[in-house]
């Protein structure tokens, strides 16, 4: 059976197309009001829903979206903690998916070595807690999509999927090289991910 998508979400998915608007646009206000307003959006009707984890974790990921809004070096570190936070609660809710080893946690291993090799050109430029913060970051989200692999449901490992995509198209964009193309690209992905994480547990 198909499942049903919540009306709050059918708003999120409209204010979603105007952030993106806002985007291409380079409509700078109306993206900062959208930008942590459509995660509360995503948010909302998980609040009732069967894990209490999602509900939070997206409540950090508005945290984070807030701090990486602010054009302040020093405000990425807090908006990485708070994403890293909202991975961590994620992964906890996926009641579905068994705590075990799987022959799936080669390509995610294999993912998140080839990224933080990728990376490291600009990384190594930064302060240490930064370098240290990747790599958990990346460790944590990799841990994440492997996670829901294991769980069979095709709407999660999407969704964790487009997180892993989203994030990598925003840490290139930071430390190796930036498109104009990176920030539309980093958001289509974002909210994707965050919505097929919700509507599985909505």
């Amino acid at each position: 059976m198909a499942r049903k998508i919540s009306s709050v979400h059918w708003v999120a998915v409209v204010a979603i197309a105007v952030y993106l608007l806002a985007v291409v646009r380079q409509w700078t206000e109306l993206k900062f009001l959208l930008k942590p307003t459509v995660t509360l959006l995503i948010a909302y009707p998980t609040k009732s829903g069967p894990s209490s984890g999602i509900f939070w974790g997206l409540l950090f990921s508005t945290l984070g979206d807030i701090c990486l809004m602010i054009p302040r070096e020093d405000m990425f570190v807090p908006g990485l903690l708070s994403f890293l936070v909202a991975h961590i609660l994620y992964t906890a809710s996926f009641r579905n998916a068994p705590m075990s080893l799987s022959w799936t946690v080669v390509p995610f291993g294999a993912f998140a070595a080839a990224m933080m090799t990728a990376l490291y050109p600009g990384v190594a430029k930064e302060e240490m807690v930064v370098q240290v913060g990747v790599v958990v970051y990346m460790l944590v989200i990799s841990g994440m999509a492997y996670r829901a692999s294991l769980s069979g449901n095709a709407l999660l490992i999407v969704g964790t999927l487009l997180f892993c995509l989203s994030d990598s198209i925003l840490a290139w964009d930071k430390f190796l090289h930036s498109y104009e193309w990176c920030e539309f690209g980093i958001m289509i992905t974002y909210y994707a991910a965050q919505l097929c994480i919700a509507m599985v547990h909505s």
